[in-house]
């Protein structure tokens, strides 16, 4: 289908054949299996703690659902849709902001409904192990005068930086331009 952006052209027939592909590719998921999502951005809310904003791929997201994401885990306090109603069921394709998680995922990280707490929190735990285990091995001390010296005689050509800011989303976003 030819479409414009710009002009909005053949867009309701863009909608049209998406709609008719899912159909005849009979494409669906199961709203009773654990949820699976991706966290779209997330961020600190004074009032409500870490507010991960997560895109439901496939199953139902339920209020009371342990949950585990990258290295934190948690029970689904509350869901938030797009239009800041809270409500009790996330079927796929729904994106929605959840509460209830012990610290801040990363953009990109997925979400994972789990049979229990204890196992989303043995799972959050070794995960955080790994990440700490990488990170110990990878780190070096370097003080300015040893990183004058390498980059005089031209061995450090880039300098890292640390990149702040409110959401996840815009520092990703940030980090790879």
């Amino acid at each position: 289908v030819n479409v414009s952006a710009q002009t909005h052209e053949n867009l309701p027939e863009l909608m049209e054949m998406i709609l008719l592909e899912a159909e005849m590719l009979e494409l669906q998921t199961n709203p009773d299996t654990p949820a699976v999502g991706t966290v779209i951005e997330s961020k600190l809310d004074r009032g409500r703690g870490p507010v991960p904003t997560v895109l439901v791929q496939n199953g139902c997201l339920k209020v009371g659902d342990p949950i585990v994401s990258g290295k934190y885990y948690g029970k689904v306090r509350a869901l938030i849709d797009d239009k800041g109603k809270s409500i009790k069921k996330a079927y796929a394709s729904t994106p929605v902001e959840v509460l209830g998680l012990s610290g801040i995922p990363d953009a990109g990280d997925s979400l994972n409904a789990e049979k229990s707490e204890k196992e989303a929190y043995q799972i959050s735990q070794l995960r955080f192990q790994e990440e700490r285990e990488k990170h110990l091995s990878s780190r070096t001390r370097l003080t300015l005068d040893d990183l004058h010296l390498q980059i005089t005689e031209g061995m450090v050509k880039d300098l890292k930086l640390i990149i702040k800011g409110d959401v996840q989303g815009s520092v990703q976003a940030v980090t790879e331009s």
